[in-house]
């Protein structure tokens, strides 16, 4: 099954190269989309399953990868190992037009609506190409890959809710979704695309509007403010609060002496027959008791606003430790990233010189493959010319039997003619005058009996 996918998959990338710009079928996307989730569900996302779901996105985008993870227990892991992926990054159009339409497809999903937050955190920097400059096509990927295939009847979860600790995060991916609106023109767009992205807007908005209704009322001040706004306050406080004394009537400059019994205390206008008037002593006396509780509660107000105090400072230095902890792990992996590069740099100089090395092997040995080659074809001459010899010489023996066969044949027949005479010392010397014939005769054809 799995050589039947990685078929298919090839099958399918090979016609889309030959096809060029043309879009594929409704049918060619579901078999790439089947094929590929057969694949991972087999060997998970690997390196092969990476490279043909980066190679095929033009046939159906992140779509198999989605439901790849839909059939994992720990859909948060399979899509870390997503970001994990060695060609992650690489190209980085290919990347951010996976990571857009896996957006929204994880905002069409209420399931996966979890993962919102972890492809937040990865969107603004995926808008960025190696040379840390932004993608320059990035309003045509979202228009296609993100506002096309967002549903319309979608309920986004407020950004403030969906978990990402850092709200540095956010503010980013807003900032990447408004240069993208800035670049948008809406004329000639669909009305779902529209809708789409109004939408989006209506999200970031309802993001900004607590924000706004948090810095609308007063802010809070900080120590010498409040200290000086409570010392204000109580001043006026004393004074407003200070009783004004009563009109004391004017001293007759020729007074009538009388007796202290008879005489009648002079009544102070506006006050009642019978009460005592108001002197000045008691004035001053309930002020001073009233300025001195004022100040009791200014002291206690000095106090908690100094202990107010003492608290941000700790925040501020606690803000200022993690600050200055943040700043020495970015220049470690700053460090690191140069020592990386440095090392990088030093692979790329050994990988030319192998290179180069490899180069002139080759070389080396495609020369001697002429050699051999031109070897090989002397031997194949030299064979040939050696089977003409032995057919030569084969043939030649034969000739040579022959005409001593035929110079021998004359004596043969004496022979057998011979077979039936009795023996006798003629008979005797006639046979060994043949004998001595046929032994010249080999000698003259080439056989060596001495």
């Amino acid at each position: 099954m799995e050589n039947n996918c990685v078929d298919t998959l090839e099958y399918l990338l090979k016609i889309k190269s030959e096809k060029k710009k043309k879009e594929p079928s409704k049918i060619e996307r579901d078999q790439f989309c089947a094929a590929w989730v057969r694949l991972a569900a087999g060997e998970g996302y690997s390196e092969r399953a990476e490279r043909y779901l980066y190679n095929g996105v033009s046939y159906c985008g992140a779509k198999p990868f989605k439901e790849y993870i839909d059939q994992l227990e720990n859909k948060e892991q399979g899509l870390q190992s997503f970001f994990a992926g060695k060609m992650y990054g690489t190209n980085a159009e290919t990347t951010f037009r996976l990571l857009a339409h896996l957006f929204a497809l994880v905002l069409n999903d209420k399931k996966s609506r979890y993962l919102v937050s972890v492809i937040i955190m990865r969107f603004p920097h995926a808008c960025f190409n190696k040379d840390k400059k932004r993608l320059g096509n990035i309003e045509s990927i979202l228009l296609k890959y993100f506002f096309a295939e967002l549903d319309p009847n979608v309920c986004f979860v407020p950004l403030a809710d969906i978990g990402v600790k850092k709200p540095v995060f956010i503010v980013d991916f807003i900032s990447a979704m408004e240069v993208a609106f800035e670049k948008i023109d809406s004329n000639g767009l669909s009305k779902s695309k529209i809708a789409n992205m109004e939408k989006v807007k209506q999200w970031i908005e309802e993001y900004r509007q607590p924000k706004a209704a948090e810095k609308s009322p007063q802010t809070v001040p900080s120590c010498e403010k409040v200290y000086a706004d409570s010392t204000s306050n109580l001043v006026d406080g004393v004074i407003s609060a200070m009783p004004v004394p009563a009109v004391v009537p004017p001293v007759d400059p020729a007074p009538e002496v009388r007796s202290p019994a008879t005489e009648k205390q002079p009544q102070v206008p506006g006050e009642p027959a019978g009460i005592a008037p108001v002197t000045v002593e008691d004035t001053s006396a309930g002020a001073a008791t009233y300025l001195i509780d004022l100040l009791t509660k200014a002291s206690r107000a000095a106090t908690i606003v100094k202990t107010e105090g003492v608290q941000q400072k700790i925040k501020i230095d606690a803000l200022t430790q993690a600050l200055r902890d943040e700043q020495e792990k970015t220049h470690q992996a700053t460090q690191q990233i140069a020592d990386q590069q440095a090392t990088i740099a030093e692979l790329r100089k050994k990988l030319a010189s192998a290179e180069g090395d490899i180069f002139v092997l080759r070389q080396d040995v495609a020369q001697r493959d002429a050699v051999i080659a031109e070897k090989d074809a002397e031997i194949a001459e030299r064979v040939k010319m050696a089977e003409v010899l032995s057919r030569d010489r084969s043939k030649q023996a034969d000739e040579s039997l022959q005409r001593l066969a035929s110079k021998i044949r004359v004596e043969y027949r004496d022979f057998v003619d011979a077979l039936d005479v009795p023996m006798s010392c003629d008979l005797g010397e006639n046979l060994r005058l043949q004998l001595q014939s046929i032994f010249d005769i080999l000698e003259k054809g080439g056989m060596k009996f001495k």
